[in-house]
């Protein structure tokens, strides 16, 4: 539920949440639903908003025929092309709030005892795309603000592994850009701006020189490419 009286925000998650699914199907389900609280003592005063339904964990890795592992590793163990896929989508929807070595804002999923983990992200309201008042940047990032973009992987000595990721959401551009265009809840300067957010995304990763330099980010020693977010601090 939004954590005061302005559910825009609550709506404004939804998506991005309906955004990753359009990625893989290994991501939450969240269903938007309208909540009304009623005082037992005085029901006029009970008042609908928006709040979100998320799938459970344990469903979701049922779904996708997996069990969720509860164990730190480095993201170099999991699975790369996925882990590719979905550190780039942190990066597009701008959240650094995340981290598989303490599985901040991170499931891990396994098909078997054998097979590689896959990384499931989750809980994105500190994301730029979202652009919620109280969201800030990790101070050791040293970023000035939620909507300045940061790639969060590893350091990837070979940037052609990034080809196919990039193809994958060219690919995907025009279904990503009506997720906002067609849902109606949405107010319009939010919408231009969410458009815009989108837009330069899109410059990045289809400008060679721009894109390989946001994605060698990690490989910077003097950058904070390599920090590890343990979990924001309360405000």
């Amino acid at each position: 539920m939004p954590c005061d009286k302005d559910d825009a925000y609550i709506v404004r998650e939804w998506l991005v949440y309906k955004l990753y699914n359009l990625v893989t199907q290994k991501s939450f389900r969240a269903r938007l639903v309208q909540v009304k609280l009623e005082n037992d003592q005085n029901k006029k005063q009970a008042h609908a908003f928006y709040g979100m339904l998320l799938e459970e964990v344990n469903q979701m890795a049922k779904r996708n025929q997996s069990v969720t592992i509860e164990q730190r590793m480095k993201p170099q163990q999991i699975q790369t092309d996925a882990f590719l896929s979905m550190a780039v989508f942190e990066y597009r929807i701008g959240n650094t709030d995340w981290s598989v070595q303490y599985l901040q804002n991170i499931k891990l999923l396994v098909a078997d005892s054998t097979a590689v983990p896959i990384a499931v992200p989750y809980d994105f309201d500190h994301a730029g795309i979202v652009n919620a008042p109280y969201a800030r940047p990790a101070e050791e990032l040293k970023m000035y603000s939620i909507r300045e973009r940061r790639y969060r992987g590893y350091c990837v000595s070979d940037l052609k592994k990034f080809e196919n990721v990039i193809t994958q959401y060219n690919r995907m551009k025009n279904d990503i850009y009506r997720v906002y265009t067609e849902c109606t809840l949405l107010d319009a300067k939010y919408l231009t701006s969410t458009i815009q957010y989108l837009d330069a995304f899109y410059e990045t990763i289809n400008h060679p020189k721009v894109w390989q330099k946001e994605f060698a980010y990690p490989c910077d020693p003097n950058g904070t490419g390599n920090v590890i977010i343990q979990g924001l601090k309360e405000n």
